[in-house]
């Protein structure tokens, strides 16, 4: 696995797959001695054949009332307001999500089936508004802000309205 954070503000960074691992086997050694953050969302194990990549977002006032919707292409997977996470189901290989703002946030992640990722939504200070930003993060660090997280509510299907009927 290889992660990729590319901003047009910044340079791209890489992670390797021993790098965001190591966070997520030492958070496995904690909750198997007993010491699992209590109340954490537990994500359980994606479809056979498949990858799950649980974004989540901490509850914090700055940009608060701000929401915004992660991409991958043209495809809406969900959105990330204060507090909040959700899962994508992903196939095996690369995929590369996005978020925009006054610049946009590309994180490049390649990912193997029966495996969960976990990637952290950020804001940096913009010149207008607070910029998102996409980051890899680990299992740990979701347990522990899970408690106070709620699942995003889905996004309705492209092209669909999201008025309310026509009279």
């Amino acid at each position: 696995m290889t992660i990729q954070r590319s901003s047009d503000a910044s340079p791209a960074r890489i992670l390797t797959r021993r790098t965001v691992l190591a966070g997520t086997a030492g958070a496995a050694l904690v909750a198997a001695a007993g010491g699992a953050t209590a109340g954490a969302v537990q994500i359980g194990e994606p479809p056979s054949g498949k990858a799950y990549v649980v974004f989540f977002r901490k509850a914090e006032y700055a940009g608060g009332a701000i929401s915004y919707i992660v991409r991958e292409g043209k495809a809406e997977l969900g959105r990330l307001s204060a507090g909040s996470y959700f899962i994508a189901t992903v196939d095996p290989g690369l995929h590369t999500y996005t978020v925009h703002a006054e610049r946009h946030s590309d994180m490049q992640l390649i990912v193997e089936a029966g495996e969960t990722y976990y990637v952290r939504y950020e804001l940096d200070v913009g010149v207008i508004l607070y910029q998102p930003t996409l980051e890899p993060s680990e299992q740990r660090l979701f347990d522990e802000a899970s408690p106070k997280l709620h699942l995003s509510d889905p996004l309705p299907p492209t092209g669909a309205s999201t008025a309310g009927p026509t009279p």
